[in-house]
């Protein structure tokens, strides 16, 4: 496996009621996900809040409570950025991108029924001349999915995959305990220069010029070893839960993208994929945010890490 682990984001969900699941193919009409499902599930299973009751659902939960409220923070740190809402939007806005000229795809509601995503190239106001035609939503939907359901994990590789981040952890727990022990030298060597500094300037060996030099240069060497030591283990720790996370996502993510809500939906696309290009109406090229760009990848690339 390889050992380029360290960067964020997952999120595993809840099973939705089956009126939460957009439809598979086809033209969407106004009431798919987009725009009727806010807050359908909770994280125990049940139906959500309905004019501010919760309803307790009849279905097993897909995730456990503790993890998915652990979660919702981490997801919460991929919030899309440069989506504005408007009155028509779309979950897939700020994924999708036209493969053809790179701009963003937009959501139009045709005759209050049908629902299209466009290349703002054609009408933004500046425009790029693109081509691309119009897109049924629920088309892209369902290719979405289906994307989905072909990077997922097999179950079976989750404790492999513990297995190779504790080692990993292992190795980088060694090499933090060599730099803890060589920070905690540089503390102390600081601490024998500021006092031999004192001395000097008490002998008047140095004037008060010198001293107040050598001493702000002391005190920021200080203050860089203290921050480093502070983090070599919390970063550590704060990598282990990330990956955890995603690594039981990873295992999950068709079953949960294709029973979560709207805003679920577009969360989860936000945590996994830095951009989907779409060309002549069919995902093209997908571009995966740290770590799933590593876990994903082996379930594309038949599984390099097993040999």
């Amino acid at each position: 496996m390889p050992t380029s682990w360290w960067t964020p984001n997952a999120r595993p969900t809840s099973p939705l009621p089956s009126s939460c699941t957009p439809p598979a193919s086809g033209l969407s009409n106004a009431s798919s996900p987009n725009s009727t499902t806010e807050g359908c599930a909770t994280a125990d299973g049940g139906t959500g809040p309905s004019e501010g009751i919760d309803y307790p659902g009849l279905h097993q939960p897909l995730t456990e409570t503790a993890t998915f409220n652990q979660v919702q923070d981490l997801l919460a740190a991929r919030a899309a950025r440069g989506t504005r809402e408007r009155r028509h939007n779309h979950y897939l806005k700020g994924t999708l991108f036209c493969g053809v000229c790179g701009r963003g795809l937009s959501f139009q509601l045709a005759k209050g029924r049908y629902e299209y995503l466009y290349c703002l190239g054609q009408k933004n106001r500046n425009p790029t001349g693109c081509q691309e035609p119009y897109m049924p939503a629920g088309d892209l939907e369902a290719q979405v999915e289906q994307l989905y359901e072909r990077i997922q994990l097999p179950k079976s590789w989750l404790k492999r995959l513990r297995e190779e981040l504790e080692a990993e952890i292992t190795a980088r727990q060694h090499r933090n305990a060599a730099e803890r022990e060589f920070l905690t030298r540089k503390l102390a060597k600081a601490d024998t220069e500021r006092r031999k500094l004192l001395d000097a300037y008490y002998a008047a060996a140095i004037d008060v010029t010198t001293l107040k030099t050598e001493q702000a240069r002391i005190a920021a060497d200080v203050r860089a070893a203290e921050e480093r030591l502070a983090a070599v283990d919390a970063h550590l720790a704060e990598w282990q839960e990330i990956l955890e996370t995603a690594m039981r996502f990873a295992t999950n993510c068709a079953t949960a993208y294709a029973r979560a809500s709207a805003p679920t939906r577009r969360r989860f696309n936000q945590a996994v994929f830095t951009r989907i290009d779409v060309r002549d109406g069919k995902i093209a090229t997908v571009g995966y945010h740290p770590p799933f760009d590593l876990l994903f990848s082996a379930s594309l690339n038949t599984a390099i890490w097993w040999r």
